[in-house]
């Protein structure tokens, strides 16, 4: 497990370092549970061990499943609100040309991502499914 280290010599005038040391056991506790995952919600850490924890086998399967993705899809559609919709999309942006999207079908590497969910508009849906619809 690593280790958290926290420099608070600028915090001061903001808070006492006692107020912070007195939560120091708290967050050694916190961090323990976070690696031993003994909290509720621990069924959602699977990225404190990533990337050490992945295998080659699960890296063919995603790589193969981003072929298939690229060869049979002109869109892809990711369908979640808060962190299901934010995790996927910072995760897309990060990994791929901003303006991808605007490429002609022909020259266009990778499928348009499309969102749903991320919006309650009736006019946004609509929209969505009139695209989709071909």
């Amino acid at each position: 497990m690593d280790t958290i280290q926290l420099q608070i010599k600028d915090l001061a005038g903001f808070i006492s370092e006692e107020d912070i040391l007195r939560q120091s056991a708290q967050a050694a506790a916190c961090n323990q549970a976070l690696y031993d995952g003994t909290r509720d919600g621990n069924d959602f850490l699977g990225w404190v061990t990533l990337p050490t924890s992945i295998t080659d086998q699960s890296l063919r399967d995603i790589e193969d499943a981003a072929t298939v993705l690229r060869t049979r899809c002109d869109a892809v559609v990711v369908v979640g609100i808060g962190g299901s919709y934010l995790g996927a999309r910072a995760v897309i942006d990060a990994l791929s040309s901003s303006f991808d999207w605007l490429q002609a079908k022909e020259a266009r590497k990778n499928p348009v991502i499309l969102y749903a969910g991320n919006n309650i508009s009736e006019d946004y849906l609509y929209e969505l499914t009139h695209y989709l619809d071909d």
